[in-house]
């Protein structure tokens, strides 16, 4: 009899958050922005992915001023106004108009400090989460990874978007691999990991 109980009520439990899940999706394909929402968790950051994501912007707003350009970022000072600036002052790109931006709170799930161990894996899986807040807040027709979150783009296809990427830094390089087979720790490799890689004899 106990047992049966517990099974009913993990059912039920499941079925609820599938159920959750189901809802949040439909809602999102339902309720979808005429927009171009860009993934840029790291908007301060200010390297090349950051100057990508600007032109990227500008384009879309020159071909067509009618779409809604939407930054998904995990910078909580980020403003329209302070992107634009930002987009100017940095990079020399001119927008047509201020970005729309959408906050995201759950970005420390897509930092390497998070996962002192399968911090590749953990990322990625991080950034699913990290995705699901952004097109749960707010569906677009287009969803643009500019970060390389490749995870991310299943996800925005059930929400209903189209993806385009962007890929600066590839999730796994050639690089991440060789240190892996010559057995060197880094922050992103620990040394219990990387000692049990296979060897090559």
């Amino acid at each position: 009899m106990g047992i049966r109980f517990l099974l009913w009520v993990l059912i039920c439990a499941i079925t609820s958050v599938l159920l959750k899940f189901l809802s949040a999706i439909i809602k999102g394909r339902i309720n979808r922005k005429k927009s171009v929402g860009f993934f840029h968790p790291y908007t301060n950051d200010g390297g090349g992915g950051e100057r990508v994501l600007w032109c990227a912007v500008k384009a879309f707003q020159e071909v067509n001023s009618n779409l809604d350009c939407v930054i998904y970022t995990g910078d909580h000072d980020a403003s329209p106004e302070s992107l634009l600036t930002r987009s100017i002052d940095r990079f020399g790109v001119k927008l047509l108009q201020p970005p729309q931006v959408v906050h995201l709170y759950k970005r420390k799930w897509i930092e390497e400090g998070t996962y002192p161990r399968f911090t590749i894996v953990g990322q990625s899986f991080g950034s699913v989460y990290l995705c699901w807040e952004a097109l749960c807040k707010h569906t677009p027709l287009v969803y643009i990874d500019t970060s390389g979150y490749a995870f991310t783009y299943p996800l925005a296809r059930v929400f209903g978007c189209k993806v385009l990427c962007y890929t600066h830094y590839p999730t796994i390089s050639s690089d991440m691999v060789s240190r892996v087979r010559q057995r060197d720790p880094m922050y992103n490799n620990d040394p219990l990991i990387a000692k049990r890689y296979p060897s090559q004899a």
